[in-house]
């Protein structure tokens, strides 16, 4: 995963506090009106639940957020470099200059530390034990069905173009995504303090820099929001959660209506650890999944940066180990049939017969696998596997740092 001392090193030039609020308040006041709008966004997964009448002024009423950024975050991260801190440990660099009367990094902790009402372990405990007995197609899941979701709004997209390095950047994006959903499927390390809860922490520091990064390069704040954005955030339950459970049953994962609930509350509270404020979270399970309806029905058109994007990432995984290890038809074959052939039309991927065939196969196998949990005894060991196999994984990445040019 990227570290906060690699992030920040890619600044030019120092922000201050003042600065990033001054753009804050600045956008809030006059961006809005000179936002470029989607036209004719694509309705794909759970959007297709959505209201076709409201959706629209739904997408109006939403829009304030996606100029908002994370002010804490930024000044924590900005404080953290000015102090010269262990950078490679943010948790315990922050705590430290809390416990040394720094107002901020207190704030921030607090911010952390705050468990919402809703939240509830036990259901989560389902959620994640789920997961781990389904890893084989909860990683397909990941890859092929929700990772291009994430750069599929233009302004989404922009950033991975705009950092040059595309390959290899969209490979690190991978793992860093996988890494930390690997992660969360040990719900009870998500308690604050917890070796999940601090690799949230770490990752909301780093949202922070790649924003700061993206608005000293010339983003076009007036145009295209803020970088990710509050909003864009708040996407996770949408894409971690509904997505990619859809995902997993199209590919015959066996889940309970206990076990998505689970699942669907950890990236709930997930969501939240990485700074999305309550009010952009539902306060039940019908209330968010109301708010993922609207927005998978509002933010989705892409654009040749979303289609360059998707290229890197198909070449990445058909040339990098271990993911090379599959035909690259197959790769292709996954995509459209986790994303649908509407969605993988607009990002350019290829169909074929071939892959086709290939996926039949692996579809009849991975039904044989989740069958396996109805044998007593075998969803202890398939749990188990899946702890052994997520653990590694979420230390080595789904494609070699080194072959993807990317090792730090």
């Amino acid at each position: 995963m990227l570290s906060i001392f690699e992030a920040g090193r890619i600044l030019a030039k120092k922000y201050t506090t003042e600065v990033i609020m001054e753009v804050t308040t600045h956008t809030e006041a006059v961006g809005q009106e000179g936002y470029r709008r989607l036209e004719n966004p694509l309705i794909v997964g759970r959007g297709k639940l959505s209201d076709p009448r409201a959706n629209a002024a739904w997408a109006e009423s939403m829009l304030h957020w996606h100029y908002q950024g994370d002010p804490l975050a930024e000044t924590v991260a900005l404080r953290l470099r000015e102090q010269g801190a262990a950078l490679g440990q943010p948790a315990a660099a922050v705590r430290l200059l809390a416990r040394q009367g720094d107002t901020a990094c207190r704030r921030f902790l607090e911010d952390m530390e705050a468990v919402p009402e809703w939240v509830d372990f036990e259901v989560m405990r389902c959620g994640g034990a789920m997961i781990q007995r389904h890893f084989p197609h909860m990683i397909l899941a990941l890859t092929y069905g929700v990772l291009p979701l994430t750069f599929g709004h233009p302004d989404a997209a922009a950033i991975f173009v705009g950092t040059g390095r595309l390959e290899a950047n969209v490979t690190r994006r991978l793992n860093e995504s996988a890494a930390l959903f690997f992660k969360v499927s040990d719900s009870d390390a998500l308690a604050p303090g917890g070796r999940v809860w601090e690799t949230c922490l770490h990752v909301r520091l780093v949202h922070a820099l790649v924003r700061m990064r993206c608005l000293e390069q010339g983003w076009d704040v007036q145009a295209q929001g803020m970088p990710v954005s509050q909003l864009a955030t708040a996407a996770g339950p949408a894409f971690f959660g509904a997505q990619m459970l859809d995902c997993m049953r199209l590919l015959g994962a066996r889940i309970s209506e206990e076990e998505a609930a689970g699942h669907r509350l950890v990236w709930r509270y997930t969501t939240r650890l990485m700074g999305v404020p309550e009010t952009l979270l539902g306060r039940s399970q019908q209330e968010q999944d109301d708010f993922d309806a609207a927005l998978m029905s509002q933010f989705f058109a892409p654009d040749d940066n979303a289609r360059t994007v998707m290229a890197a990432l198909l070449k990445g995984l058909s040339n990098q180990r271990p993911t090379s290890r599959l035909p690259r038809h197959l790769h292709a074959a996954l995509f459209r049939y986790l994303l649908g052939d509407e969605e993988a039309n607009a990002f350019g991927i290829p169909s074929g017969r071939d892959g086709k065939r290939v996926l039949s196969v692996l579809r009849s196998g991975l039904s044989g696998y989740a069958g396996l949990q109805r044998v007593p005894g075998m969803p202890a060991g398939l749990r188990w596997l899946g702890k052994v196999m997520l653990s590694r994984l979420s230390g080595e990445g789904l494609v070699s740092p080194a072959s993807a040019g990317t090792a730090h």
